[in-house]
């Protein structure tokens, strides 16, 4: 891990990420509380999760595309500037008293939409601003970076909500975005040679990038792999708020105990990948926690005691970050150069737009059929695609760990 830190731009990109990350983090607990708090409604906690992460649905695999062809740095500058003014007009709203669950809405959608033409711009961005042997370890601090923002921004979050309300967490959330955007001015990375900017269509790149990857032999099994945690097992947290006033019978520093507790699970996976050597049996790990995801989920859904839910959410932000880290880790040291955008915003896709579609599944479900019931049956379906993907995971290893 040190080796990547002592590589100059990756050192500045990471110290301001981490403003980043708490201020993402920080964002999505406290508009997931504002809007339990305005509708009481768990479809609605939903929608606002979807807002968040449906965009990558439809921009992930453009903009990935567009990755490989044009500067990364460049586009994730641009991208990152919109993000923190759309943080402040939500910090404005807020605090003027002028917020309502629709203008929330929209504007999540907004922030959504350029976080997912950031994303893949991120990921790719990586290997150009460290030495490849210290690629594991670059990847593996980001997925640190990320779960320290999980613990500390929205413990710090609903710290500021209870003592100075809501409106002035936005209001962190905003100057932590403005930071991140200000700081990567100060990153150069090395040029990288896009080979893909032939005269062809954008289509023709993105049909390209998806043909590769579901006819490789590991990465398309992986990234079904992924769909199905991202559906089932990552979105489950958009119904923290309901869950913590509907059942634990908490306020905003219970969600933010929630959130910052799966962050610090998510810490004890990032600092177990970075200390692992390669990535030698990491497909084998991912898989064993699949099935750790789906217990946690039967056990989350069956507690009505706070102090057991707390621990059940630690081990599943464990999962969570070995899952993801790990299935970025596998993809990136399988991928050809020249795809690594494409690939990237495939990706985005998965983890953001599976997130989206399962936020608002199980948030139309638990108003539909109770939160535990819902929690629990997501809980079995991990369960029964991992007895489906176990036999085929030794196939796997012999394609994404060469």
């Amino acid at each position: 891990m040190l080796a990547a830190l002592r590589e100059r731009d990756y050192r500045v990109y990471t110290l301001g990420n981490m403003a980043n990350q708490m201020c993402m983090w920080t964002l999505r607990m406290t508009s997931g509380w504002l809007a339990w708090k305005l509708t009481g409604s768990a479809t609605w906690l939903g929608l606002v999760g979807f807002a968040d992460l449906a965009p990558a649905l439809i921009i992930g695999p453009l903009s990935g595309a567009v990755v490989d062809r044009v500067d990364r740095l460049t586009i994730l500058r641009i991208a990152q500037m919109i993000f923190a003014a759309l943080t402040i007009l939500l910090f404005i709203l807020v605090q003027g008293g002028w917020i309502t669950i629709e203008l929330l809405f929209g504007v999540l959608l907004l922030a959504g939409v350029f976080l997912s033409i950031a994303q893949p711009a991120r990921t790719s961005l990586i290997p150009s601003l460290v030495q490849s042997q210290s690629l594991h370890a670059a990847i593996s601090i980001n997925s640190l970076v990320s779960n320290g923002g999980r613990l500390i921004g929205p413990a710090l979050g609903g710290f500021i909500i209870v003592h100075w309300g809501i409106g002035i967490a936005f209001g962190y959330c905003a100057v932590s975005a403005v930071v991140f955007a200000t700081t990567l001015w100060a990153v150069r990375g090395r040029p990288i040679d896009y080979k893909s900017k032939q005269k062809r269509s954008i289509v023709t790149d993105i049909i390209e990038g998806a043909s590769y990857a579901a006819h490789h032999r590991g990465i398309g099994p992986l990234m079904m792999a992924m769909t199905v945690t991202a559906l089932l097992g990552r979105s489950f947290s958009t119904l923290f708020p309901a869950f913590v006033a509907a059942v634990f019978d908490r306020g905003a520093d219970g969600l933010a105990i929630l959130v910052a507790t799966q962050g610090a699970g998510a810490l004890i996976g990032g600092f177990y990948l970075g200390r692992r050597p390669s990535v030698a049996g990491l497909t084998r790990v991912f898989f064993i926690n699949v099935a750790v995801m789906g217990c946690g989920l039967i056990a989350f859904g069956v507690s009505n005691v706070f102090s057991f839910a707390v621990v059940v959410v630690a081990g599943m932000g464990t999962c969570h970050l070995i899952n993801s880290a790990g299935a970025q880790t596998l993809v990136q040291n399988a991928v050809d150069e020249n795809k690594r955008g494409r690939i990237s915003g495939l990706y985005g896709f998965i983890q953001r737009g599976g997130q989206a579609v399962g936020a608002l599944a199980l948030g139309i479900s638990g108003d539909l059929i109770g939160l535990r019931s819902t929690v629990i049956a997501a809980g079995f379906l991990c369960l029964v695609f991992w007895l489906w993907a176990l036999p085929r995971s030794r196939e796997m290893e012999k394609s994404l760990e060469n």
